[in-house]
C-alpha cells in the first residue's frame, strides 16, 4: 500500500472512486461529469489529489483546494474530500491519508488545514480530533447559495 500524489495520467481510475464518494454523499453516479470536474481541476492546478493505491487499484483518496489567508499572507488547503472505500476501512487509510496532506501543508510552508464534516459524523469527528484537527470556536462560518 502507497500513498501519492495523482496525476492526469490517473484520471480515469480516480473518476471512478470519486464517483463512489458522490454516491455516498446520496448523489446520482456521473462519472462522465466527475471525470471533466476533475480535468479541469488538473488542468487548472486548482486542486490536490492523494492516493492510497494498492498494485493497481485505487483504496482512497484526499482532495486539497489551495486558498489564501489575507491575515497570514499564507497559503491554507482546504481538506475537501477524504473517501476509503467501504472494503478498506479500519485500516488506517483515512490517517495515512492525512498525514500526507499534512506533509505536503509543511513542505508547501503553508498555514493548515481547514475541513468540515456534518454534525452527525461521528466517526470523521473522531478522526480529525485524533489528528490534532481542532473544532473552530472563533469564527462562525457562513454560505451564501445562488439558488
Amino acid at each position: 500500500m502507497k500513498i501519492r500524489q495523482a496525476n492526469f495520467k490517473d484520471l480515469e481510475a480516480i473518476s471512478i472512486i470519486f464517483d463512489e464518494y458522490r454516491q455516498f454523499y446520496k448523489q446520482n453516479s456521473d462519472i462522465t461529469s466527475a471525470k471533466l470536474f476533475l480535468r479541469n481541476r488538473f488542468e487548472h492546478l486548482q486542486s490536490i489529489f492523494f492516493i492510497c493505491e494498492e498494485g493497481d487499484r485505487i483504496l482512497g483518496f484526499t482532495h486539497l483546494y489551495p486558498v489564501f489567508s489575507s491575515i497570514s499572507m499564507k497559503r491554507s488547503y482546504i481538506l475537501n474530500d477524504l473517501f476509503v472505500r467501504p472494503e478498506h476501512r479500519k485500516k488506517h487509510i483515512a490517517k495515512q491519508l492525512i498525514a500526507e496532506a499534512k506533509e505536503y501543508v509543511r513542505f508547501m510552508d503553508g498555514k493548515g488545514l481547514e475541513l468540515s464534516t456534518a454534525k452527525d459524523n461521528d466517526p470523521a469527528q473522531s478522526l480529525y480530533k485524533s489528528e490534532n484537527f481542532h473544532k473552530e470556536e472563533d469564527f462562525i462560518t457562513f454560505f451564501w447559495s445562488k439558488s
